[in-house]
């Protein structure tokens, strides 16, 4: 198990979660599907992708969709169709359109 004070700082510092939402997703990667969460946590500590594959997806299948996500919500993702096929299928099914930010007058 990954040290949370670790995860959260890792979080903040390094994929630049804002600090109000970190210990929301630190609860999520915490109580992901066992197997998931040891590529984590093997990527977490090594840097290292396993080949972990939830309904037809892995890492690399996922990162193809959406170049710009970071690795945590890869994992989250590949628990996302562990824990709700149907809708994370789906989801990733979907072009992949970026948000587009507008400036605030």
């Amino acid at each position: 198990m990954i040290d949370i004070d670790i995860l959260r700082k890792r979080l903040i510092n390094d994929f630049n979660y804002p600090e109000e939402n970190v210990d929301s997703v630190v609860s999520k990667l915490n109580v992901m599907s066992p197997n998931i969460y040891a590529a984590f946590e093997t990527w977490f500590n090594t840097g290292n992708e396993t080949n972990v594959e939830v309904e037809g997806y892995n890492y690399a299948s996922i990162k193809l969709k959406d170049s710009n996500m970071n690795p945590i919500a890869v994992y989250l993702t590949l628990d996302w169709l562990a824990r709700e096929p149907i809708k994370a299928k789906a989801a990733l099914e979907r072009p992949y359109t970026p948000l587009r930010r507008t400036k605030k007058m």
